[in-house]
């Protein structure tokens, strides 16, 4: 039997943030708007050194998140920010497997252990991170008001985490430990551990509470993403949201995957399906690319694409 009937309630609406819309659009211009398309499945889309750029400029405007200096290594390596509360750090590595890194700490300056944490490898979709990092703004700033400590509860996050997956009827596979749901083609797992690991300084690494893997035999398309217990429901929900969802992100043509399948879209209807869109589902790949498009008449296979360069 299924394990879910109904979707998690909410607490309140949230009301989006102007968060990527521009952003995004802008970086979609600098591509030949002939050689746009639409791919599906979105989890094989991968990622290009544009739409990641796009997003690591937007943060600051977009949340109102500063950067600081790197500490960390060389500063070509590592591109931190921090929330104004500077309770939230994000951290871009280009010399890590998991480059996007981010940390949430209820006493910012404590430098102890953090609340929760969450990763996300090289080839994630940046559309799905943007997702994540949109509940993130939204969390943190309800919790900057009323209800101080919702981004920071420790014993949160739980099986309605998983809602989005079952949604579009993956597979389940349940142990004594973990609950598992795999996508129709297998090429991605979400597990998720039913006794939450501890915490533990080395992060999500160590024994992730929720972990999404998709391999698609493609280095270029494989992927892993990592949060540990305590992660808000909100954001492994919209997480999972922009993983799970049918619809396809858009992609420059050139050297797609050969799994990925492709449909022209028109520089005009671009344009349109951009307009007015809320910008939290445009961060998750949703109006900007798809609603003011027709429905692909025809679907064909795109070329092999090269290993990208770091």
């Amino acid at each position: 039997m299924p394990y879910f009937r109904h979707q998690p309630a909410r607490e309140a609406p949230l009301t989006p943030l102007p968060l990527f819309t521009d952003a995004v659009v802008r970086a979609q211009d600098w591509y030949e708007p002939d050689n746009m398309v639409h791919v599906t499945p979105r989890y094989l889309a991968g990622s290009e050194n544009g739409e990641i750029d796009t997003v690591l400029r937007a943060i600051p405007e977009a949340y109102g998140w500063h950067t600081r200096p790197a500490v960390d290594g060389p500063a070509e390596y590592f591109t931190p920010f921090a929330s104004p509360c500077e309770r939230i750090r994000m951290g871009f590595r280009n010399d890590h497997d998991d480059p996007w890194q981010i940390v949430a700490r209820s006493d910012a300056y404590s430098g102890g252990m953090a609340d929760w944490q969450m990763a996300f490898g090289w080839h994630t979709p940046p559309e799905m991170v943007a997702a994540a990092l949109d509940e993130v703004a939204t969390v943190l700033e309800e919790s900057n008001g009323a209800n101080e400590n919702r981004a920071f509860v420790r014993g949160g996050s739980g099986l309605g985490a998983m809602y989005p997956f079952a949604l579009q009827g993956w597979s389940e596979t349940v142990t004594a430990r973990s609950f598992t749901l795999a996508s129709p083609d297998r090429l991605v797992t979400a597990r998720l551990a039913l006794i939450a690991p501890p915490l533990h300084r080395d992060g999500p690494w160590r024994d992730p509470f929720l972990k999404v893997t998709c391999e698609s035999g493609d280095r270029a398309t494989s992927w892993t993403a990592r949060f540990t217990a305590n992660v808000p429901l909100p954001v492994l929900h919209a997480f999972a949201s922009a993983v799970a969802s049918p619809e396809p992100l858009l992609r420059n043509a050139d050297g797609l995957p050969e799994r990925l399948t492709a449909v022209p879209v028109a520089a005009g209807r671009r344009a349109a399906a951009a307009t007015g869109a809320s910008p939290t589902l445009v961060a998750a790949g949703g109006p900007k690319t798809v609603l003011s498009a027709p429905p692909p008449s025809s679907l064909t296979t795109a070329a092999p694409r090269p290993a990208p360069h770091r």
